[in-house]
């Protein structure tokens, strides 16, 4: 079964860092979407907090669409974008897309694709800072 592969990694911050930028690529093998994949796992990173904000993003790719949410009971979206246009995003000016740590809050943030083909590919950084 094919599907997607995805590479993740933590470009800075571990411990109890609280700046922490990730770094995400996708490849999609056969056009399959992608539906609430962690790509900044909080119980990972920094321990007992539910609260942050997503301070910058850097998106670039082929196609398709890209939402970022805060994982909650009813996920919270933090971000959405088209990898083709690429860009960063800058959200320090005002303090950030802030999680707000609604029933059933992890501090996890999840990726969520549309339109994904095969061979479709994007990358994408993340900075987050928690509270």
């Amino acid at each position: 079964m094919a599907a997607n592969t995805i590479t993740q990694r933590t470009l800075v911050g571990v411990g109890s860092d609280r700046n922490i930028y990730r770094l995400i690529h996708l490849v999609s093998v056969d056009g399959t979407e992608e539906t609430d994949t962690v790509i900044y796992d909080n119980s990972t990173l920094v321990a007992n907090v539910l609260k942050g904000s997503l301070k910058q993003v850097w998106l670039s790719g082929n196609s398709c669409t890209v939402r970022l949410e805060w994982d909650q009971s009813t996920d919270s979206i933090a971000f959405q974008g088209d990898p083709i246009n690429g860009g960063h995003w800058d959200f320090r000016g005002f303090g950030g897309i802030v999680n707000p740590g609604a029933t059933g809050a992890t501090g996890d943030l999840v990726m969520t694709t549309g339109g994904l083909d095969t061979g479709d590919e994007f990358w994408l950084i993340i900075h987050i800072v928690q509270d």
